[in-house]
């Protein structure tokens, strides 16, 4: 390991203890305003620095909170092909970002996080230049792909997201079958992650009255699910009875939520969170991945309750979030 270990957790535990406790997620709920909820959040230090002029630029704020998590993640991860699966995120977001902005002609910086894998400031560049050579193979099959369709007048922004989005999960899984197998879990996080993303894309699809072919297009290579079963439950629903319990439950959860999923989103996060709580070591990365799925659920919430209070929700659906 690149770290010593048991010393990057002892950080961890110290870091631990400094992330947002109820009464203070409670204090950001109870702001009137945009303002007086952002000013609650940057007291406990949120920021990494930076200074707003405008309640209203908060996104600046939380991705620099993320951007300093992600930079104690690389230090204190000491198995690197843990490190590429969990930032694998924030590469794909960024290439997102950047392939758009390529488009329309504008700078994308400003939506990038900074400690991703590759620089942003260097993808930028890059990707402006169509060269995907310091990317994934994965990564730059799926950006040439989006060059074609572009070139061929297929700007939809979806074609960004949905090819980049297969690229994305084909190196997860790629990261996740190199781990160690003390590290089984993270295999494990994989295989509900693309579950449940292909449940959740059998229900979006359904709803949105797209046809089976542009459902097959999204599904998730990777997953315990057939992709068999996974077009037979997009032509008749009442085949989620067939899956697995957790997956039936889940589905369920889908159809419950209408339109929004955010029930099964929330599962998802809560599914994922007891793999990682259910393989607990002290003696391993897991306190520091398991710190980082913390950090992120933390800034996220931050987010959800910036968004509740701009939107003046009443005080009790603003609650809601903290539940």
């Amino acid at each position: 390991m690149g770290v010593d270990q048991l010393y990057a957790n002892g950080r961890i535990a110290v870091m631990s203890t400094r992330l947002l406790t109820a009464d203070k997620f409670a204090r950001i709920a109870e702001s009137n305003t945009l303002a007086e909820a952002v000013k609650a959040v940057a007291e406990n230090g949120y920021g990494n620095g930076v200074t707003l002029t405008v309640p209203n630029d908060y996104e600046q704020l939380l991705v620099a909170e993320l951007d300093e998590a992600l930079k104690v993640f690389k230090e204190l991860c000491g198995n690197r092909h843990a490190v590429s699966y969990f930032l694998a995120k924030y590469d794909y977001l960024n290439a997102k970002v950047l392939m758009k902005c390529k488009y329309m002609r504008i700078d994308g910086l400003a939506y990038c996080y900074n400690q991703a894998t590759v620089p942003a400031a260097a993808m930028q560049t890059a990707f402006v230049n169509d060269d995907y050579s310091a990317v994934s193979k994965n990564m730059a099959e799926a950006c040439d792909k989006i060059d074609a369709e572009y070139a061929d007048g297929n700007r939809s922004p979806s074609i960004v997201d949905v090819t980049l989005d297969k690229a994305m999960y084909a190196d997860m899984l790629l990261h996740a079958n190199k781990c160690k197998m003390r590290f089984r879990f993270i295999k494990d996080m994989f295989i509900y992650q693309a579950d449940t993303v292909n449940l959740m894309s059998a229900y979006r699809a359904h709803k949105a009255g797209l046809d089976k072919a542009d459902y097959e297009k999204m599904l998730i290579d990777g997953g315990s699910i057939s992709k068999e079963t996974l077009l037979a439950l997009f032509d008749d629903e009442t085949k989620a009875n067939n899956l697995d319990y957790v997956y039936k439950r889940f589905y369920a959860l889908c159809k419950a939520d209408n339109a929004n999923l955010a029930s099964a989103e929330r599962e998802q996060k809560e599914h994922t969170y007891r793999i990682l709580r259910d393989n607990a070591d002290l003696m391993t990365i897991q306190p520091v991945l398991e710190y980082f799925f913390n950090k992120v659920n933390e800034i996220d919430r931050v987010r959800q309750l910036f968004v509740a209070v701009k939107a003046g929700l009443d005080k009790d659906k603003i609650k809601e979030i903290l539940k």
